[in-house]
């Protein structure tokens, strides 16, 4: 014990040493690793005191052993044989390859010194030690090890029909295995910057697929109780009913990981072989609602800024589910809430947390409909208003008057480019005469997947001369992209366009108007922005729809 004592205090001390910990929190972490038995790095990863790397970087000099970094795959096969992977776990430690001369470990804590002395003697030779986070100990353990834990002891059970029995699944979604499952899912989807974790059910097995630049790719399969058990111990977290699987359920949780929560929001539809699960993931601490974050061209940022400055009237923004919309509001309300204004919202659902923003939750269950709130907002003497969308004649009506009123009123719409919004607006039935007075402008975007820096290379085509093509590198796990940026267009209302509103002209015929003060589509503003090897050809010509 004193041993241990020992160690807890050297790897804290050059925490606090780096004031990576202050003197106070080394104190409490200390006793709580006394009272608990648990390792200073556990203590202090479930605290969310210090990150992770600097936890593995400290116990990584304390024994003079190296950071595991570019570390082969574990040889499961070499091993599987001739360890006790219950042992593995309980010192989190994974032999990784073997030479003539030793075998290659990485491990959470070298300090562990029976972790080490256990394996060195059923191996029978030396160990080299790298030191590796908890998290990422966790992915290699549940792709090298993780089969064989899960497998474990021949189990009638495990053959029932835990289907139809809700008792059964809320009892293995309480086991330590089941917990250990979703908690690595949501950390590999998060470290991997997955926007959505989705569990789909098959006939013999489930999918779990994550959702990465706006691409789904295949992540893991999982058994069907495993599966199962998972889904119910999400459920339970969303505090949804586990027992009801045969009409949809929607919820949120926050989920606490390395330090910092995250929140998911989660949403079960009944398919064939079962629930099929989506989990949408919202870091609210790597998020920035910031127009250089977005990615944008300056000049729309202008028209944008210059459309919000007005003291009243309807500013859009288009596009599909997933164009990143609402993300473009936020960034603006965050701008407006400058404290001397009053900002209502009403969202369906409410995303992240604005402050200075009073935010409202639709419930079309007990009446708190897009249309009821606003009405009820005019009441409220508000400067700026926000209506996550635009979906019928009756908002539209009451945004309009809103906007006559003396109020700035932010929205989305679905349509394909700027000028469509106009006619979507119309076709709804709203008067054009009411339109072209209350509508300051129309942004309509996308969002495109940008290269990785470190591999993109110029391309070999002529024709695309100045354009950059993705090749592929361990940096962006081969894809050849990383992270996605937003293209867009916008129409600002000049008295030509509002004449031509008045007049009930298409899209085709208002777009022209709107070239004479500078309006340029979606495509072209892509282009500028393949050229200036942000992001592909390609990337844009998906984006924009367009074949030019």
């Amino acid at each position: 014990k004193e041993a241990k004592k020992r160690r807890r205090s050297n790897a804290l001390a050059r925490l606090v040493d780096k004031e990576l910990l202050s003197s106070a929190d080394e104190a409490h972490v200390t006793q709580i690793c006394e009272d608990t038995g648990d390792s200073a790095d556990q203590v202090l990863a479930t605290l969310g005191l210090v990150a992770e790397t600097d936890i593995a970087a400290a116990l990584a000099e304390e024994h003079n052993a190296p950071i595991g970094q570019d570390l082969p795959a574990p040889d499961t096969d070499a091993f599987a044989h001739r360890v006790n992977v219950e042992f593995l776990r309980r010192h989190r430690l994974l032999p990784l390859c073997e030479n003539d001369t030793s075998i290659n470990v990485a491990i959470v804590d070298p300090g562990d010194d029976a972790g080490p002395r256990g394996l060195e003697m059923a191996l029978q030779k030396p160990l080299q030690l790298n030191v590796i986070t908890a998290s990422r100990f966790e992915s290699l353990f549940a792709r090298s090890f993780g089969a064989i834990e899960q497998a474990g002891p021949k189990d009638d059970t495990a053959q029932m029909d835990v289907t139809a029995d809700a008792e059964r699944l809320r009892d293995m979604a309480s086991e330590e295995p089941i917990i250990r499952l979703v908690n690595r899912l949501v950390a590999e989807a998060a470290e991997a910057r997955a926007s959505d974790i989705h569990i789909e059910p098959r006939a013999r097995d489930a999918v779990m697929r994550i959702r990465v630049d706006g691409e789904l790719r295949d992540h893991e399969t999982l058994p069907t109780t495993n599966a199962l058990a998972a889904v119910s111990r999400i459920k339970i977290l969303a505090e949804l009913d586990i027992a009801e699987r045969r009409r949809p359920q929607d919820g949120r949780l926050n989920f606490p990981l390395h330090g910092r929560a995250i929140d998911i929001r989660v949403s079960t539809v009944p398919t064939t072989h079962g629930e099929s699960v989506v989990l949408r993931l919202l870091d609210k601490e790597t998020v920035r609602f910031d127009y250089d974050a977005l990615g944008l061209a300056p000049d729309i940022v202008t028209t944008i800024e210059k459309s919000l400055q007005q003291p009243n009237g309807i500013f859009l923004v288009t596009g599909p589910t997933g164009s990143g919309k609402t993300t473009t509001l936020y960034t603006a309300l965050s701008k407006l809430a400058d404290g001397k204004r009053k900002i209502l919202t009403i969202e369906d659902p409410i995303e992240y947390r604005i402050e200075g923003v009073s935010q409202s939750q639709a419930n079309a269950s007990i009446g708190l409909t897009f249309a009821a709130a606003l009405r009820s907002f005019l009441r409220h003497d508000p400067d700026i208003m926000m209506v996550g969308e635009i979906r019928d004649l009756e908002t539209a009506e009451i945004a309009i008057q809103a906007a006559l009123t003396g109020h700035l009123v932010l929205s989305t719409l679905h349509t394909n480019d700027a000028p469509s919004a106009i006619v979507r607006l119309l076709d709804m039935g709203v008067d054009d005469f009411l339109l072209a007075s209350t509508l300051n402008g129309v942004l309509a975007q996308r969002l495109v997947r940008t290269l990785c820096d470190r591999c993109k290379a110029p391309t070999a085509d002529d024709a695309d001369k100045g354009a950059f093509q993705a090749t592929g590198c361990e940096a962006c796990g081969g894809s050849g992209f990383k992270g996605r940026r937003a293209i867009g267009e916008i129409i600002e209302i000049s008295n030509a366009s509002r004449r031509q509103i008045c007049a009930g002209v298409n899209a085709d015929a208002l777009a022209e108007t709107c070239r004479a003060d500078g309006y340029k589509t979606l495509f072209e503003n892509g282009v500028a922005m393949a050229a200036a090897g942000v992001t592909t050809l390609e990337e844009v010509r998906r984006a924009s729809k367009a074949h030019g």
